[in-house]
């Protein structure tokens, strides 16, 4: 029987592209990138570049600042502009806008506090910097509503190693039938869970066809409660 609800968070329960996208056209235009590039290109680019260079952090092989600095100068060399500023100095620009524009999706609030009166346990499991992590949460005011947050910064793993999933699970005594975690990523949270032999609910926002008949997966967090109770 579920009793525990675990989430990822960053495109799960906040909208963290967005936030993304609104903070790097601050550089776009402070730096005057639009005399080299269109925004469009412009954010993809630092999209493939936070792809890239994340990878290393969740790896263990850098630190999180080092990351954050190695973005920055593969941005601006990418587009040949001399960077007249200390990487992170930069990069704060861009982390202020960013964590200004921090929200949740429409369908979060309602969902957890549903989840809540109805006597379900919430945790969080997400890669990622814990001490971001929970400012995050504070910020969008979702932290109180959580038992458990966990992140791969506090571990030897990150997903979608599966040995992530074990070892918070196993730390706080959850037994797996009781568990269904709910995520964005069919690679990172969905298949090392089902591995495990996890309940998992994939969110969906896109419409993506995965081709997968076994998975389960809805459009709005909305329809999560009416979901666990039908599979009860």
């Amino acid at each position: 029987m579920i009793k525990y609800l675990f989430f990822d968070l960053d495109e799960t329960l906040i909208d963290i592209k967005k936030a993304q996208n609104i903070a790097i056209e601050s550089l776009f235009n402070l730096y005057n990138f639009d005399k080299r590039t269109k925004l469009d290109a412009f954010i993809k680019k630092w999209d493939d570049l936070t792809d890239f260079h994340y990878k290393f952090y969740t790896t263990k092989q850098i630190s999180y600042e080092e990351q954050r600095r190695r973005r920055i100068i593969d941005l601006f060399k990418t587009y040949d502009i001399t960077l007249l500023s200390e990487p992170i100095d930069i990069y704060n620009i861009y982390l202020k806008e960013f964590e200004n524009a921090w929200t949740v999706y429409d369908d979060v609030i309602d969902t957890l506090q549903e989840l809540k009166s109805n006597n379900y346990i919430l945790g969080v499991i997400s890669n990622g910097d814990y001490n971001q992590q929970v400012q995050k949460m504070q910020k969008v005011g979702i932290y109180e509503m959580f038992d458990y947050i966990n992140t791969s910064s506090q571990f030897k793993y990150s997903k979608p190693d599966p040995k992530i999933y074990e070892t918070i699970f196993k730390m706080h005594n959850i037994a797996y039938d009781n568990i269904c975690f709910v995520g964005n990523s069919y690679k990172k949270d969905i298949l090392p869970c089902r591995q495990l032999g996890i309940k998992t609910i994939l969110i969906d926002r896109k419409g993506i066809d995965y081709n997968d008949p076994e998975l389960i997966k809805v459009d709005t967090l909305k329809d999560i409660f009416n979901l666990i109770q039908s599979n009860a």
